[in-house]
Order: C-alpha cells, then sequence, then structure tokens
C-alpha cells in the first residue's frame, strides 16, 4: 500500500514542479527582467525583447527534455517567435505585447471549447479530470473514476456544473486580458495583466477545489 501512494504522489510533485518552472521561466523572469531593465533606462522595446529571448531557450529545452509533442509548450513557443517576428518588423514595443492578447484568446478559446463541451457530447473536466486521475491514482483508478459517469448522475451534474464555470471564466478573462493590453500604457501591461491573471486563477482553482469535494468529484 505504501509502495502504491508513493508512486502518484512522486508523480503529482513532478506535475507541480513542472509548472512551477513554466511560471518562473515564462512569466516571473521575464517581468523581473523588463521592469529591471526599464529601472536601469533601457528602452521599452528592448526590455520587452529581453523577457522573450529568456522565456524561448527554456520552452525549447523543456520540449527536447521531455521528447514528447507538449501542447503547451508549442504554443507558448509559437507566442515567443511571433514576437520576436513582430519586433524584427517593428521598432514600436506595442507589437510585443501583442503576444499578451494572442496568449488570452487562446485562453479564451480554450474556455469556449469547456463551454461547448458541457451541451456536446461529455464534459471538458471528464478528460482532464482522468489525465490527473492517472497521475494519482494510475490507470485502474482513472478508469474507475471516469467510469462513475455512466452510473452517477450527480457525477454527470458536477462535472458540467464544474467544466461551464470554467469555460465561462476563462472566456471572460480573455476578453478583459485583451482589452487591458491595448488600453493599459505599455509599462503597466505586464504587471496588470500578470496579477489579474493570477488572482482570476487562484480564485478559479479555490472555488473548483471546494465545489468538486464538496460534491466528491475530485480525481
Amino acid at each position: 500500500m505504501i509502495e502504491g501512494k508513493t508512486e502518484p504522489d512522486a508523480g503529482l510533485r513532478r506535475l507541480v514542479q513542472a509548472n512551477l518552472l513554466s511560471i518562473l521561466f515564462e512569466v516571473v523572469v521575464p517581468m523581473a527582467l523588463f521592469y529591471g531593465l526599464r529601472a536601469a533606462g533601457v528602452s521599452q522595446w528592448w526590455a520587452l525583447m529581453a523577457g522573450v529571448l529568456v522565456a524561448g531557450p527554456y520552452v525549447l529545452w523543456k520540449l527536447v527534455r521531455s521528447r514528447r509533442v507538449d501542447m503547451v509548450a508549442l504554443v507558448t513557443l509559437s507566442v515567443l517567435v511571433l514576437s520576436v517576428v513582430l519586433g524584427m518588423l517593428s521598432d514600436d514595443p506595442r507589437t510585443l505585447v501583442v503576444r499578451e492578447g494572442w496568449t488570452a484568446v487562446l485562453g479564451g478559446l480554450f474556455g469556449a471549447w469547456m463551454l461547448v463541451s458541457v451541451w456536446v457530447g461529455r464534459p471538458a473536466q471528464l478528460t482532464l479530470g482522468r489525465t490527473i486521475a492517472e497521475v494519482k491514482r494510475g490507470a485502474e483508478g482513472a478508469a474507475a473514476w471516469a467510469a462513475r459517469w455512466d452510473t452517477d448522475a450527480r457525477f454527470r451534474h458536477a462535472l458540467r456544473v464544474d467544466t461551464a464555470v470554467w469555460g465561462a471564466v476563462l472566456l471572460v478573462h480573455a476578453v478583459a486580458h485583451v482589452v487591458l493590453v491595448y488600453v493599459l500604457p505599455i509599462d503597466l501591461v505586464s504587471a496588470v495583466t500578470t496579477v489579474v491573471w493570477l488572482a482570476t486563477l487562484a480564485a478559479l482553482i479555490t472555488w473548483h477545489v471546494w465545489y468538486i469535494r464538496r460534491e466528491g468529484i475530485d480525481a
């Protein structure tokens, strides 16, 4: 029994650590570089480009290290490449913050897909939850969790509600994010959009954890 618990716990720790590294190199370091260089008198364009050039190698390293197609990393890399191309075509720093809007649009599309999945087929959280269950419980545990969809009406209702909330929040955040990117002064875009995103994500995760535990559908 101890060995059975150790393996899922180790897998979950690796998953958390990987996400923390992504946040560090793709969000925290670029933002710290931007404001550090701005404080040193560097132009907005170069301060923004520095963050892109630092995040890019990390994303490439993650792809090479995993030796598999990582859709999240590929999306991030495409955004970084877009930033570099736009930066080479124009010396207007506003062209570099377009990546912030592009990332938000992708999040909004994901949210829209989650909303559609509530009404068409099976909700997205059933697929996502099964992936998490495999990490925590193994293949058999994940199959048993997912099998509740066919026999438990409360399980189906709760997954639909959870998926709908995630989809709606991600969609609303995407719209707000894009507006902020194109309305705020460039020096404020990185800080404000990051704070808004982290606050939104923290609130969403807090609600999610509370709800799935209340309804007994945690993977």
